[in-house]
């Protein structure tokens, strides 16, 4: 019996929308409260991993973010030979096909089906106080969290060390595709058409700044080509800042998404780890049994943990010294193993969580694609035999056989 009344969810990006259906698929009165008047259009996350795709597809979001990434994918400039993603730029793991779809074009899908769920969104309000009135309160807003500060949760990581620009721009001349390693950096064409990025190891940024001039000016520096810039449609910048709170709930507040953990955005992770941040916490705060609730920190704060160990050690290959460019060579050739190359992919795309369930059964905690449990609730299916009950978030709570 669900005991939670009403919850807060602060932050309509992905993750805080996909959080507030989920919470409305199991009844709980929610409201969602964003900072902005409107979308942001920055360029942001341009894909979902295939494991993300299999689990919205179970709560019936497959159609449109078919449709959605159909029409998106008309765009791409180029596609990475036969890969699924990539380590630090080097495009050699398998697994589960990814699915090119712009984060802004999934907020849409997913404000649909919230508001259809009743959901009440509230932008332009900015949130300076947690006495909202509310049985829990949830930061979905961001790797600069009001909510996190609010509630003093402890942020501890690395700071930056380098400076990363994306953006979206119009040249005079047709960059190289894919991504390169120069003596300077490294800088990437596409996969989207006039997509760019560039990285610099010189420390982080002094500002935030994107303007077309500072973007010539890096791109130049960095690849040593006579390129210009003549336009700017999208910029941001970014760094490798690596923080993880130490636990993702205090009292009646919880973070999930960059609220809880930031990483720089190598191999396409961040979105992918918010969204089953939601996904693992929304059925179980419904609840409201607190024993129940616990187990979001102790299931998800590792997963993310090991993500924020990958982009590091991606950032480490990446730099462009003379050292690390011969261990990156080295590692591109381990890559080439089979045995490698699988606990690679699966540490990336996430295929190989496994939640502890306290069983032994190899298949206990582990994911069930292909199910239909677009009501938000679990049900129990027969693997080889044996009996396994389904979560509502599609892993396996038990199994007997």
């Amino acid at each position: 019996m669900k005991t939670t009344g009403d919850v807060t969810v602060v932050g309509a990006g992905p993750v805080g929308l996909l959080l507030a259906t989920e919470l409305a698929l199991q009844g709980v009165r929610t409201t969602v409260l964003e900072r902005l008047t409107a979308q942001a259009d920055t360029i942001k996350a341009q894909m979902i991993s295939g494991r993300t795709y299999q689990m919205l597809a179970m709560r019936g979001f497959g159609p449109a973010i078919d449709a959605a990434g159909e029409a998106e994918s008309a765009g791409l400039a180029w596609r990475p030979n036969g890969s699924t993603g990539h380590f630090a730029g080097m495009f050699k793991l398998d697994g589960l096909p990814i699915v090119m779809l712009t984060q802004q074009a999934l907020e849409r899908i997913l404000e649909a089906r919230a508001l259809e769920l009743g959901v009440e969104i509230r932008r332009g309000v900015e949130v300076t106080s947690l006495d909202l009135g509310t049985d829990y309160v949830v930061g979905c807003d961001g790797g600069r969290s009001a909510v996190r500060k609010l509630a003093g949760f402890d942020f501890p990581g690395t700071d930056p060390t380098l400076t990363g620009y994306q953006a979206v721009v119009d040249l005079d001349t047709e960059l190289p595709r894919g991504w390169h390693r120069t003596p300077h950096g490294v800088y990437a064409s596409g996969p989207l058409k006039g997509r760019v990025m560039i990285l610099e190891f010189d420390g982080p940024p002094a500002d935030r700044e994107a303007t077309p001039e500072i973007l010539e000016a890096a791109l130049r520096r960095v690849s040593d080509l006579d390129v210009r810039i003549t336009a700017v449609h999208t910029a941001t910048v970014w760094t490798d800042n690596t923080r993880q709170a130490t636990t993702y709930r205090r009292g009646n507040v919880l973070l999930a998404g960059d609220a809880a953990h930031i990483h720089s955005p190598f191999g396409g992770q961040g979105l992918n780890l918010g969204l089953q941040d939601a996904l693992n916490l929304g059925w179980k705060l419904a609840t409201g049994d607190p024993g129940l609730i616990g187990t979001y920190t102790a299931e998800r704060h590792p997963v993310a943990a090991r993500v924020l160990h990958n982009t590091m050690a991606q950032v480490a290959l990446t730099r462009p010294d003379p050292h690390t460019r011969e261990l990156y060579s080295l590692f591109g050739d381990l890559l080439d193993l089979p045995q490698v190359k699988d606990r690679i992919s699966a540490m990336v795309q996430g295929t190989d969580i496994r939640y502890d369930t306290g069983s032994d059964h190899p298949l206990a905690g582990t994911f069930v694609p292909g199910l239909d449990l677009s009501d938000g609730k679990g049900t129990s299916i027969a693997i080889d035999g044996a009996e396994a009950t389904i979560r509502p978030d599609g892993y396996i709570s038990r199994i007997t056989t």
